[in-house]
């Protein structure tokens, strides 16, 4: 989520790197999402090749999924970022995958994003985003008194109801007598008031840095990022390296990793039933079945 002021910043930045592009030797811009818009068309206008990344969904797919869900979910709504933008900004955004000549997209939901506002699909081109794996340790969990330990679910990134935190807190509701526990560690977004009913379901940690978050993986047994609306979702594949299985919905890069209950689950976006039960179908295996 990022502030007027950081927006406009972006814009003044985008001005400067416009006016140099016309000097420069290269033969390709490459720009980001919201801080290329005037650099694409001096990119093109200087025949050089346009690109434009999308680490996120569409800007339009943005506002109108959140718009739903802050309707949906008021209680959160002060939770959600990616909803609003400012007329000058949200033009930008609407604007600079049509202007370019190639759209980087971040996962297939991205690129659907894209091609539902017309985005021609032979200028767009999937490119999930990387991280180093050496540095996520992996061990797998151990064989003794694995059906007699909670199951340790773990929540990473902002507590934001556009990464579905509601549905995930409404379905450990209903698992109040299953031997199951969620840590949630990140940041809140808003608030926080729409947590405090949920208040003993889950344990709280502060955002912590990437380097610790990789060794924390360690102390869960599977991720959970019901997310409404993500693009990509880079807490999934560092999960997966750690060798956790991970439950997400298709607002995400999970389709294109994991298969039903072989690695993860995928579920329906605000789809608590499907939530619980993929829930339930995980904590039910056994070790043999888990580490397969």
């Amino acid at each position: 989520h990022l502030s007027i002021r950081r927006q406009r910043q972006m814009c003044i930045r985008d001005r400067y790197i416009a006016n140099l592009l016309p000097r420069q030797a290269s033969n390709a811009y490459w720009g980001f999402q919201g801080s290329a818009h005037q650099s694409l068309m001096a990119a093109k206008k200087a025949g050089k090749l346009a690109i434009v990344e999308l680490a996120t969904a569409h800007v339009k797919a943005s506002v109108e999924i959140l718009g739903e869900e802050a309707k949906l979910q008021p209680d959160f709504a002060d939770s959600l970022d990616n909803l609003v933008f400012p007329d000058f900004y949200q033009k930008r955004l609407e604007e600079e995958p049509h202007i370019a000549d190639i759209c980087i997209a971040a996962s297939a939901f991205t690129k659907q994003t894209m091609l539902a506002d017309g985005i021609a699909e032979d200028k767009i081109i999937t490119l999930p985003l990387g991280f180093d794996m050496d540095y996520v340790p992996y061990q797998p969990t151990v064989k003794s008194d694995f059906e007699k330990k909670p199951l340790r679910l773990l929540y990473a990134g902002t507590l934001t109801q556009r990464k579905g935190i509601k549905y995930l807190l409404n379905v450990m509701q209903q698992l109040k007598n299953e031997n199951i526990t969620l840590t949630c560690i990140g940041g809140i977004q808003g608030s926080g008031d729409g947590l405090k009913p949920y208040k003993g379901l889950f344990t709280h940690i502060p955002a912590v840095s990437q380097f610790e978050m990789f060794k924390l993986y360690q102390e869960y047994d599977a991720l959970v990022l019901p997310t409404v609306f993500e693009g990509f979702g880079l807490v999934i594949v560092e999960a997966m390296a750690a060798g956790l299985p991970v439950i997400t919905t298709p607002h995400s890069i999970g389709p294109e990793l994991i298969s039903n209950s072989e690695n993860g689950y995928i579920v329906p976006i605000r789809n608590e039933k499907a939530l619980l039960e993929a829930i339930i179908s995980l904590r039910y295996k056994s070790q043999e079945e888990y580490q397969a």
